[in-house]
């Protein structure tokens, strides 16, 4: 199966809001998804902006093509200014990202589509529990979408993202139990480090 050509976007560092990287979100769908926003200064996320409203854009004109001259309104853009409890803005911009945590294939098989997540390094995370707090690049996909009641738009789907401050806490994670590392403890041995992830498969598997 050919690749998408949809539009690919890296953010500037931002703060995570919302964040469910993880551990998908299954409270409004069984099957889940991964999905955070991300805080950035609208000052440093100008050019992001642009670009998605020019994939807005050409969603609105493909929209109008098949529409065969019904009118076609414009979706809300996946971003909106950040207000403070007196409504007033503060000078950033939140940004919506999301994906399904599995992916149908066309023979049935269910294939998990995990978000890969970096260090600053590059340093691919199997560990960590990414809370929101922690600081980040975002890399995603402009995919375009028409809806009768939502117009047309694009919706920003989370592929990967690059930590630079990590927020840890919860279940299965030592710090978020309250733990400090111990000076001349017991250190257990390496694990098999990390190598590849499902999502690569899957994004060759279905256009979702």
């Amino acid at each position: 199966m050919a690749k998408n050509n949809y539009a690919k976007v890296v953010t500037p560092v931002g703060v995570s809001q919302y964040a469910w990287l993880t551990q998908p979100d299954t409270r409004f769908d069984k099957d889940g998804h991964y999905k955070t926003n991300l805080v950035i200064k609208t000052d440093e996320a100008n050019e992001l902006i642009k670009t998605i409203d020019r994939a807005i854009q050409d969603s609105v004109t493909l929209a109008k093509e098949d529409a065969k001259g019904k009118k076609v309104k414009q979706a809300e853009p996946p971003y909106f200014a950040e207000v403070d409890d007196k409504g007033q803005e503060t000078g950033n911009t939140i940004f919506k990202f999301k994906t399904k945590a599995q992916i149908i294939s066309k023979d049935g098989r269910v294939i998990p589509n995990r978000v890969t997540i970096y260090d600053s390094k590059l340093k691919p995370m199997i560990d960590a529990n990414v809370w929101s707090g922690s600081e980040m690049k975002v890399a995603a996909e402009l995919v375009p979408y028409h809806t009768s009641m939502a117009g047309a738009g694009v919706s920003m789907r989370l592929r990967a993202v690059q930590i630079t401050k990590l927020v840890e806490g919860g279940s299965g994670n030592p710090k978020g139990y309250g733990f400090d590392e111990v000076k001349d403890g017991y250190i257990a041995p390496d694990m098999e480090t990390f190598s590849s992830n499902v999502a690569s498969e899957a994004e060759n598997e279905a256009d979702y």
